[in-house]
């Protein structure tokens, strides 16, 4: 079994580096195995393409990916940045600041970090590059930024890892919501530090009238997450069902509320919506008879034999670190279908509470969003800016150092992704 373990990880770390899509590297690294072990029967890779596509909570994906193409369709990115203006604009380094602050509110409607990459970046990049920022450091400060929508609930990875666990969803969204805010005040502080030695400038202070006004243009958008969170964590629907109400809320919102979209917009939207939706959802189904293989072949046992003798308190940032490293090179979700079953075996030996688990590692992927050579936020990013991506990773440490060390409190402060769940579960029948 050794023998197929080493030759299944092999081929498929050659066809990465060849520069194979890394969903079709893991399918051709699988059909590989079938043709060198008699024991595996080929209607096998049918069965488990299938199966791990099949479910329920996965149907929330491409729900919420075509939620987010309405917003950004319905011009709903502008009234947030309206609202952000009117709280922290007129601060020194004040469209970076709007940046951040977008992004913390996008990540509670959209649950995608790329999305927010695109929506936020496509319309404040060319601003703060027009107002005098260096150019790398507006593409780092959009990029980091964005790691904010895979935290902040609702979150498109933690619903994945939700399905592919079994821990409760609903609890890994309120888990996310103290770091997700603790990154995003910290980012903050980076922004406001960078602006005061670069001397960047303020933006207009504007007038209450204003600022009252561009709050209730961003009051209907703001609903998204009070009725998705909200209904998860009270009970009322799973995330599927609050992906399916967030896309009807989104709809009401830019066709007879904002008025910017029409009918006719609609079948491009869903167009856009499935060739988004697809790119994912097909990664995580070759994922799934790649991870099919790895537990045929008792390749976690083989690591947890390896692993034995880790003292418990090391188990989670050895983990961790694992994360990090494979985020690096990997997108999160075929990482999860792929090391989830390594490392279930070693986390369940030594008592990991699940949703802390899970929290600290979804953040852990999602940093391999600003780090190259995976890096699609800090690409996407650096596209917009017109920029080489290895421009911007200067002025990406301080935000990556950042985003690390609220992982390390994490890891250190158990308590920073319990307490909520902990507090308002416990009145949910």
């Amino acid at each position: 079994m050794v023998f197929e373990g080493i030759l299944l990880l092999g081929v498929f770390a050659v066809l990465l580096i060849l520069r194979v899509p890394v969903a079709f590297a893991l399918l051709f690294a699988s059909i590989v195995l079938f043709f060198t072990d008699e024991r595996l029967v080929a209607w096998t890779i049918n069965q488990r393409l299938f199966f791990g596509v099949d479910s329920f909570v996965l149907l929330a994906v491409p729900l919420f990916i075509l939620t987010a193409n309405i917003m950004n369709e319905a011009g709903v990115t502008a009234r947030l940045i309206d609202f952000t203006h009117a709280i922290i604009g007129w601060v020194r380094g004040g469209l970076g600041m709007i940046n951040v602050g977008v992004s913390m509110i996008f990540a509670g409607v959209s649950g995608s970090s790329t999305a927010d990459t695109a929506a936020v970046g496509g319309v404040l990049i060319p601003q703060m590059v027009q107002r005098g920022y260096d150019r790398g450091f507006t593409t780092a400060v959009t990029a980091a930024s964005s790691v904010i929508g895979t935290i902040i609930p609702p979150s498109i990875q933690m619903i994945i890892w939700g399905s592919l666990t079994n821990t409760s969803i609903a609890a890994m969204f309120l888990g996310g919501i103290i770091p997700g805010i603790i990154i995003g005040f910290g980012q903050l502080g980076i922004v406001y530090t960078v602006a005061r030695r670069e001397n960047y400038p303020k933006e207009e202070m504007i007038s209450p009238m204003q600022a009252a006004r561009a709050t209730v243009g961003s009051l209907p958008a703001l609903g998204v997450p009070v009725v998705v969170i909200g209904g998860i964590v009270l009970g009322i629907v799973t995330a599927t069902e609050a992906a399916v109400l967030s896309v009807l809320y989104s709809l009401i919102l830019g066709l007879f509320v904002y008025r910017t979209i029409r009918i006719r917009d609609l079948p491009r939207i869903f167009r856009n919506t499935a060739e988004l939706a697809c790119l994912p959802l097909f990664a995580l189904a070759a994922a799934s008879v790649f991870g099919y293989l790895l537990s045929y072949f008792r390749l976690p046992m083989m690591l947890v034999g390896i692993m034995g003798d880790l003292p418990p308190i090391l188990v989670l940032p050895f983990i961790t670190l694992c994360w990090l490293i494979i985020g690096t090179f990997l997108d999160a979700l075929p990482a999860m279908v792929l090391m989830i079953p390594f490392f279930a075996p070693l986390v369940e030996s030594v008592g990991i509470d699940p949703v802390h688990y899970g929290v600290v590692s979804v953040m852990a992927l999602a940093l391999g969003l600003v780090t190259p050579p995976y890096g699609l936020c800090l690409l996407l990013a650096s596209m917009i800016a017109k920029i080489p991506v290895l421009a911007g990773i200067r002025a990406l440490m301080p935000f990556f150092f950042g985003i690390l060390a609220v992982i390390l409190l994490c890891i250190v402060f158990p308590q920073l992704t319990l307490w909520l769940p902990e507090q308002l579960l416990q009145f949910i029948p």
